[in-house]
């Protein structure tokens, strides 16, 4: 009796698809390290970019107002990407009202929407309320920290090394994909 020639088909498909199947799950194997590496590699580039977008827009609003933008002004002050830093600088309609501090309005910094993590929480970029309000998120889902030399005195102290001193105005640093603010290791700095 002659096989036909479907049924031969049929049996290479038979003997080749766990062959196959082993060879692509080797490969799997081998690239999830390198794909997962490359992922934490352009969270953290983005973290970096965005502590620096953020430097910036503290920057020019400096110059613009000839003061940081704070609802309390205070000696070397630290603070968040929250409600209370962003909607000054986003230029919310609070902030735009007298004793706003951004009367004129002007955004200073934007960036994409951020992604929804759940518990009132999100990631990588900013969210906005309908009056223009919003806060500041990094790529796992905290806020960036803001340390500010608001007695102009050149220096701000290290939050790395506390008691030692940089000679920089404005330092932001992101807890990192540990969530820790503490843990220096894993930290995204601005310096």
């Amino acid at each position: 009796m002659k096989i036909p020639k479907w049924a031969w088909v049929l049996i290479g498909v038979l003997v080749c698809a766990p062959i196959v199947l082993f060879l692509v799950g080797i490969l799997v194997g081998l690239l999830f390290p390198v794909a997962s590496g490359a992922l934490r590699k352009a969270e953290h580039a983005h973290a970096e970019n965005t502590a620096h977008n953020l430097k910036n827009a503290i920057d020019a609003y400096a110059t613009e107002y000839r003061e940081y933008p704070l609802l309390d002004p205070a000696n070397d002050v630290t603070i968040d990407s929250g409600h209370a830093l962003m909607d000054i600088l986003f230029g919310s309609d609070t902030q735009k009202e007298p004793g706003g501090r951004n009367l004129r309005g002007i955004t200073f910094y934007t960036d994409k929407a951020a992604k929804p993590m759940g518990e009132g929480r999100f990631r990588r970029g900013i969210t906005l309320d309908e009056d223009g309000s919003g806060e500041l998120w990094d790529p796992w889902g905290n806020h960036y920290r803001v340390r500010l030399d608001t007695n102009a005195d050149g220096k701000i102290e290290n939050p790395e090394a506390p008691g030692t001193h940089l000679p920089e105005s404005i330092l932001i640093w992101s807890a990192g994909p540990d969530a820790d603010f503490e843990t220096w290791a894993d930290n995204v700095k601005s310096w």
